[in-house]
This record gives C-alpha cells, structure tokens and sequence, in this order.
C-alpha cells in the first residue's frame, strides 16, 4: 500500500469492462503528475414517491430493466435516505445503475411510476467530487497501488482519497500559446484552406516561436521547421515535454484549438496531448470548447468576458485592451493583415510577425498568472476544475455553489425548469424598486 498527497487539477472518468472509472489527475507535493483512479464510485440518480409505498416503489425499480440499440441498461441497486424537498423532509431513494450513461433510459422508464425523480442530470464527475468532498486544486491524500497503465503519468488505483485541508495548490505549471495563420484576405477566416504559418509558447522556463518559413534572424527563441505538418508535430512534442498543468490562450476555445484540431485534421495527425493519449476534444454544440484530458484549459477572453469584464473601463475585450487595462502592457504595433504579403513577398521581414506572435503569448502567460487567484477562489467555492469554472457566467456560478452546498443540507437539487414552465414564469410581473442613496 503507498500514500501520496496529491492537488487534483482535472477530472475525467472512462468505461473500462463496462464499469466507469473516475480519473482524477493532478499534481503530487513533489511536483510530479498523477493520475488517480477510483474504481468504486456508482452513477445514481434520487426518486421520491408521490403518494405510492416507498417499498413497493422500491421493489418495481429494483427489476427495471431497458434494452435499446443492443445496449441493456438495468438499475444495479437501490438505497432508501432521509432528504428535503423545498426544506420539507422526504423519504427517497438513490437509484444505482452501472454506468452514467444508463441513467436516462431508467428514469424514462420509471417516472410513470408514480415518482418524481431528482438529480438525474447532475455529470458524474461533479457528482463524484460532491459526494466525495473533494475541491480540484485543494490538497488530498489517496492510498493504493501504482499500476501499469497507458498514460504519460504514474498511475495509481486507489482504496481511498480524501481532501486533507484548504491547501491549495502554489506556481501550477502554466503554458501559453498563440498561432498566426495566412490571411491573404485579411481577417477573413478559412482553416480548411489557410495554413498556420507560426505558433508562439511561453512560460516560466520557455519562449518558442515556431515558423515553417525560413529567413535570416539572431533570435534564438524562433525554431524553423520544413512544413506545416512539422509545425503540427513540434506543437506537440512542445506540450508533451514542457508538462504544463494549465495551458492558455486568448480566445483558444474559438479560435485557436479548432483551428489547430482541423489544420490536423487535415494531415491526418492525431492530437493526442492528453495526458491518458487522448486527442483534444473540440465540441461546437453552442458555445466552441475545447477539451485536453489531464490538462485543465482556461481561455483567458472567455473568463474575462463573462466574470471580469463588468468592471473595465475599456469597451474592448481584445487581448490589447484587457492587457493594457490590466498590465499596463501592450501587443506590438503591427498591422497583422499584412502578414500573407510578408510571408510570400518579403520573407526577410518576418522576424516582427514573430516577434508579435511570441507576445501575444507572453501577455496571456501574464494575464494568466494575474487572474490565477480568483480562478483558484472559485473553483474552491463551487467545487468544479479550471476547465468548467472558467467558462461559467455569474448564475452558472451561483448555481453550482448551491449544487454543491445542497449536500451538507440533505436538500435535493430542484429540476431545472421545463419550457412551459419558463414561459409561464415570464408572464408573471412584479412590482420593483430602486436603491436610493
């Protein structure tokens, strides 16, 4: 048996031998990455009986059983606990199945039963990490084996983890990055057509410009490669040796990462960064995300936007304005449009591009650092990873707080409402007020 304390700083979890696993992987105190892996956690979803028996409720549940598209999902067990509802006590049960993605189908298929269900669409990570008591970034402690596992880390599967304190984690390891693109048209983008022409890092211990257009320079922070397609690869042979805990851009969850992942896409490349071999996930249902498995991502604009931007006096969030505002830092002065023209015509001026592109990067690095302690008090506060927090507006944030608070106070988390319920809430009118001062 080994113990390790242990800053957990993403959350994951996999099917393996259809069982779902929860990842969590992190940092241990001696500045190693981790991975580790509880097996024991189920997926449940609460139901509270109408008016029915809570027993003979239980029994019907109990041997619910839904087979759809080959797949059987089946409630694995059931467990009677004392809740509130609105304040009011309620007698419920937690309905247990093997895997997250069950829980829909069971509750389709028991809530003609004369129940009301609850909680059904709580994510089974930030199910985990409540009932668990566990803050991504706080210190924990986990007991178990190391074992033999594909991933770029140590592996641990654990016996148990627990959160020792209000430790936070101190000086995570950041990365920023920043492409440029060829535009002959301007700002028009076209990322199944124009290449990435440079991609900038910067970090504590690295400052890299990598271009595949060679020119005459003394700068020995800019790497020439032979294509675009090298350029792809050093992008991550950079991440994968730098280890970053976080990394960073500006507008990276629109613009930058789906740019890269289709720019790949394209050569046939495979962006596995994360940390268990993963390619990063990019997902455009509604707002563009991107996903690095192991690796917490945090756009800089998107936090910014949402969370800070109330209190600026600029109208601009651009990275210019918010670093200057901020800072007291600014991009370099150069006209980016003219970047294509540079590129095919006058390659011995490329240096300033690069030198544009390696700030960008340097200002989200430091914009990064500047805001990293309000990030960290959040995600204390509403118990969710760097990833989830910073792309949440300010009742996201309210809400996961209570989420998280509903447990301490036995009190099962409302549904959200449904549409017919929201339009009749907007037909009700109240009569208002002001603060006179």
């Amino acid at each position: 048996m080994v113990e390790i304390e242990f800053y957990p700083i993403d959350v994951s979890y996999s099917v393996e031998q259809d069982k779902a696993v929860v990842n969590l992987f992190g940092k241990i105190v001696d500045g190693k990455q981790v991975c580790v892996r509880d097996e024991s956690f189920e997926p449940y979803f609460l139901v509270v009986p109408k008016k029915a028996n809570l027993d003979k409720i239980r029994e019907k549940i109990e041997k619910t059983r839904v087979e759809k598209n080959g797949t059987i999902s089946m409630v694995t067990k059931t467990e009677p606990c004392s809740k509130k509802l609105l304040g009011k006590n309620v007698n419920a049960l937690k309905v247990f199945t093997k895997l997250p993605r069950d829980i829909p189908f069971i509750r389709n298929e028991i809530k003609n039963l004369d129940v009301e269900t609850y909680e059904f669409d709580i994510q089974f990570t930030r199910r985990y990490l409540i009932d668990k008591d566990i803050s991504p970034l706080t210190l924990c402690k986990a007991s178990g084996e190391f074992i033999n596992k594909k991933s770029r880390v140590s592996v641990m599967k654990s016996d148990k983890i627990e959160q020792l304190g209000d430790e936070v984690i101190e000086n995570p390891n950041i990365l920023a990055f920043d492409i440029e693109t060829y535009n002959p048209l301007g700002r028009v983008i076209d990322e199944e057509k124009n290449p990435i022409v440079m991609v900038s890092f910067y970090g504590d211990k690295l400052k890299k410009v990598i271009t595949w257009k060679r020119f005459k320079t003394n700068k020995n922070y800019i790497e020439f490669v032979g294509s675009e397609l090298e350029l792809l690869n050093r992008f991550k042979d950079v991440i994968e040796s730098y280890k970053p805990d976080i990394i960073t851009g500006y507008f990276s969850d629109g613009f930058d990462f789906p740019y890269i992942e289709a720019r790949a896409r394209k050569y046939k490349i495979n962006l596995d960064i994360g940390l268990d071999y993963s390619s990063i996930t990019v997902s455009k249902k509604g707002i563009t995300t991107s996903k690095i498995t192991g690796i917490a991502h945090l756009d800089i604009f998107r936090f910014i936007k949402r969370i800070m931007g109330t209190t600026f006096e600029t109208d601009s969030y651009s990275l210019g304005s918010v670093a200057e505002e901020i800072l007291g830092e600014k991009k370099r002065d150069i006209n980016i449009e003219d970047l294509a023209y540079t590129w095919d015509k006058k390659p011995q001026h490329l240096g300033k591009f690069c030198d544009y592109n390696l700030q960008d990067s340097k200002l989200t690095f430091m914009l990064c650092n500047e805001i990293m302690p309000n990030i960290v008090e959040l995600v204390k506060i509403v118990g969710l990873p760097i990833a989830e927090v910073s792309r949440m507006s300010f009742s996201q944030l309210d809400e996961g707080y209570l989420i998280k608070q509903a447990k301490n106070l036995r009190e099962i988390v409302p549904n959200k409402p449904t549409h017919d319920q929201i339009k009749k809430r907007r037909q009700q009118t109240y009569t208002g007020a002001f603060v006179f001062k």
